[in-house]
């Protein structure tokens, strides 16, 4: 049977149980995973399993998938007692034939849509670019492609996408208007031992990793595969990190800082390292921000 699946894991609650105690921890967690079912269920979803603190649901078809997921990252970002003890969710789901038995499922969508979430960071919905070809043209508005990345358990890379459910981003994706002053005559050049590159406002996102498939692929121990994204949101160049190990930043001249699943703005100049800190090997990139 064709069916969505999905998976949506609570992120944080590791740090969560360390400063607010073991009882306190699992009530406010147990209150995230009441909401994400209660979410399940609106959309014809059902709940297949828990796992931890993550939960693998089923849905009837594609556009009810992407709507449920939209919804849980709003309820919970709407959510004081969750928003107030820094807990968040990331969610991947892919849709295709599914085998069930004994109230579980298997198969290669299962599979799939579980690498999705490994590669979605905090407050993110990572799906296929399968997925959104599945979608209502109103749905298919609100993604934009990320990239094309070797996924382990594939034999050949996956088209992935990122489902937008925060307004002022899909503003930003589908306006028509052009960056307007200073943004318009910004660019960010990217230097690293195979060469460089320069970025600009309305290019299509950098990604790095060690995937022959990146924008800039780097042979660094450390790094992942997929290991951090650079784009352009409204007049900033932004630095994602989606890696396992972190990455090392040092602006100018402030000290070096580690970001894991998190944003970092570019300004000015600097340097990136994956997994590693700069001290040690040295950087593996350096930007240069430009008006």
């Amino acid at each position: 049977m064709e069916r969505a699946v999905l998976f949506v894991d609570v992120t944080d609650s590791t740090r969560l149980y360390e400063t607010v105690g073991d009882s306190d921890a699992k009530r406010l967690v147990d209150g995230c995973l009441g909401v994400l079912r209660t979410v399940t269920a609106e959309f014809d979803g059902r709940v297949i399993k828990t796992i931890g603190d993550a939960l693998m649901c089923v849905f009837p078809n594609v556009d009810a998938v992407a709507r449920a997921a939209c919804e849980m990252q709003i309820r919970l970002s709407e959510d004081e007692s969750a928003t107030g003890n820094g807990l968040s969710i990331r969610i991947g789901f892919h849709a295709g034939p599914l085998i069930e038995e004994n109230g579980d499922v298997f198969g290669d969508a299962v599979n799939t849509a579980a690498r999705m979430a490994d590669l979605a960071r905090t407050g993110q919905i990572i799906t296929t670019a399968v997925a959104v070809a599945m979608m209502s043209p109103e749905l298919h508005e609100a993604t934009r492609n990320v990239g094309s990345f070797a996924v382990r358990g594939k034999a050949e890379s996956i088209a992935i996408c990122e489902v937008i459910w925060q307004v002022e981003n899909l503003t930003m994706i589908t306006g028509s208007l052009p960056p307007a002053g200073p943004s318009a005559t910004m660019s960010l050049q990217l230097v690293h031992a195979g060469g460089s590159l320069t970025f600009r406002p309305g290019d299509e996102a950098v990604t790095i990793g060690r995937d022959p498939s990146c924008t800039i692929s780097l042979r660094v121990r450390c790094a992942s595969r997929l290991h951090a994204r650079i784009e352009f949101r409204r007049d900033k160049f932004v630095l994602t990190d989606i890696s396992t190990n972190g990455t090392f930043v040092q602006a100018d001249s402030d000290l070096e800082v580690i970001i894991n699943r998190e944003d970092f703005i570019l300004r000015g100049f600097g340097h990136i390292s994956l997994g590693h800190s700069t001290g040690e090997d040295g950087a593996d990139l350096t930007w240069n921000v430009t008006f």
